[in-house]
């Protein structure tokens, strides 16, 4: 129903025409409104996938809150920005997930700021085995998250097994071998010395993005969850 039938059935039930006349405009605002904050989300939103899939790789969806955005770009600030993405590659690890919060998200002509962030990284078991490149093609990583393990399968039958513990110290996740069995025997000392050797390893996570520092990482039903924070920081606009 148009805003004018609208207008004129309402002078025909007896409202005086001042009344309708000032319902219609307030109407026909609210509708203008409600046009432009679709519209002005809609472009803020493809703006800041675009600058952000060239850091991920691949384009994010973006969330912006459930506060109006018309009434965020008055206050200069978007209270929280949620971008969410799959198959980012970073430190050679494919296929991850990422979820990140951005809190008062500014941003001028050349650069922007954010008040502080939170940011989520699954890496789902073949990811961790695809980023194992000194390991063999036939493996299988099992989370264990009971034990805080991975427990990595080698070979067709997945015979040989190595639990391997990953932590977080400071800037590094280490990841720790246990003693390899095959067919659920420890394997001798010089065999499983050797097997060891190539399982151990260590991921730097400095010089990340938005000064976000690493604060949690857990084992998960589907591999690997890391947590990471940071204060205000400074971006690329």
């Amino acid at each position: 129903m148009s805003v004018m039938t609208f207008s004129g059935r309402l002078v025909g039930l007896g409202f005086p025409r001042r009344t309708v006349v000032s319902l219609a405009s307030v109407l026909v605002l609210v509708t203008l409104a409600g046009t432009a904050e679709v519209v002005t989300r809609g472009r803020i939103a493809d703006r800041i996938a675009t600058a952000a899939a060239k850091r991920l790789g691949t384009r994010p969806a973006v969330g912006l809150g459930a506060t109006p955005v018309l009434w965020q770009l008055a206050r200069g600030a978007f209270a929280d920005v949620e971008l969410t993405a799959d198959d980012v590659a970073a430190r050679h690890l494919t296929g991850l997930r990422v979820d990140a919060h951005l809190r008062q998200v500014r941003r001028s002509r050349k650069d922007g700021t954010v008040g502080s962030s939170t940011v989520t990284v699954d890496i789902c078991s073949a990811s961790l085995v695809a980023g194992a490149s000194a390991g063999p093609a036939e493996s299988v990583v099992v989370p264990d998250p009971a034990h805080g393990r991975l427990v990595v399968h080698i070979g067709r039958a997945g015979a040989l097994a190595v639990a391997v513990t990953p932590v977080l110290d400071g800037l590094t996740i280490r990841v720790t071998p246990g003693r390899p069995t095959f067919a659920g025997r420890p394997l001798p000392d010089a065999l499983a010395k050797k097997v060891t050797a190539r399982a151990g390893r260590t991921v730097p996570l400095s010089d990340l993005p938005l000064e976000l520092a690493p604060r949690r990482l857990q084992v998960t039903d589907d591999g690997l969850r890391l947590t990471l924070s940071g204060g205000r920081a400074a971006f690329d606009a």
